[in-house]
């Protein structure tokens, strides 16, 4: 099921915890993927077809060691694309990037996403 933020932000205001899901009775939380939960497939075939597509690959602020997301960026280089890794620290992956930007990634992209 899914909630938008107003509505999670109303409930929250108003019970002082987190809402519970109207159709599970379960916690709600944000839609992100917990260590052992099974990653969804249909994201999953995108992203694989997005990488092995792609003309640039854009790793940013990822320490690339959790899989299977870790192996898009190398999908994504084998198949041809160019490969920019944006991170603060060193990733296992820097030897195969194209380039590799260890800056702060808010100041790094902020001139071209309008900041």
């Amino acid at each position: 099921q899914r909630f938008e933020i107003p509505w999670v932000k109303e409930r929250f205001e108003e019970e002082g915890m987190a809402p519970s899901c109207t159709t599970c009775g379960e916690p709600v939380k944000s839609a992100t993927i917990s260590f052992g939960q099974s990653m969804p497939e249909d994201e999953m075939r995108r992203a694989t077809e997005l990488a092995q597509h792609c003309d640039l690959f854009l790793a940013i602020g990822s320490s690339l060691v959790v899989w299977p997301a870790a192996g898009f960026p190398l999908m994504a280089r084998n198949c041809g694309a160019k490969l920019v890794i944006i991170n603060n620290e060193p990733t296992d992956q820097d030897d195969i990037a194209d380039l590799v930007i260890r800056h702060d990634i808010g100041e790094t992209l902020g001139p071209f996403v309008g900041n």
